[in-house]
């Protein structure tokens, strides 16, 4: 999809702030109102952006123990059925594909230890994992996670 510089504005003033009204926003942008909306239709309806959401900080919502597992698999998985477990885990927050030595990694939160032991053993024995690899996360750099840098 061409995008052009108002394009790039309105995702920028998104991603400042993903509730701003289309008035605000096409104040911001110097359009109409039916322009900055018919803008926001593409760049949805394009895949650009693909949802409005906030970021729930983990500690505040009684999931202080953040860590990440790597996952090894054996060879006959099925990803499909995998996913579809990965999904149902409410500790799990991203889930993502990989290359290297380890198939998948999690990013996952969790209220305490006994609860990220529990997740490990689900992993192993319910999911099938091979070999986990898992590190705690000591605090997220400020500013991220970000979205991805336009072109």
């Amino acid at each position: 999809m061409a995008m052009d510089a108002i394009d790039r504005k309105i995702i920028g003033e998104l991603i400042s702030d993903a509730r701003i009204s289309v008035t605000d926003l096409a104040a911001r942008v110097h359009l109409s109102v039916s322009a900055t909306s018919d803008r926001l239709r593409r760049l949805t309806g394009s895949g650009l952006v693909r949802r409005f959401t906030i970021d729930i900080e983990p500690s505040a919502a009684g999931r202080p123990i953040e860590a990440v597992i790597d996952l090894r698999l054996p060879p006959d998985v099925d990803l499909a059925h995998l996913e579809e477990r990965l999904a149902d885990l409410e500790s799990i927050v991203n889930a993502a594909h990989m290359t290297g030595s380890f198939d998948m990694q999690l990013r996952v939160a969790t209220a305490d230890i006994a609860e990220l032991d529990e997740l490990l053993t689900t992993l192993k024995d319910e999911l099938g994992a091979v070999e986990t690899n898992t590190r705690l996360v000591l605090r997220t750099v400020n500013g991220f996670p970000r979205p991805a840098a336009l072109r």
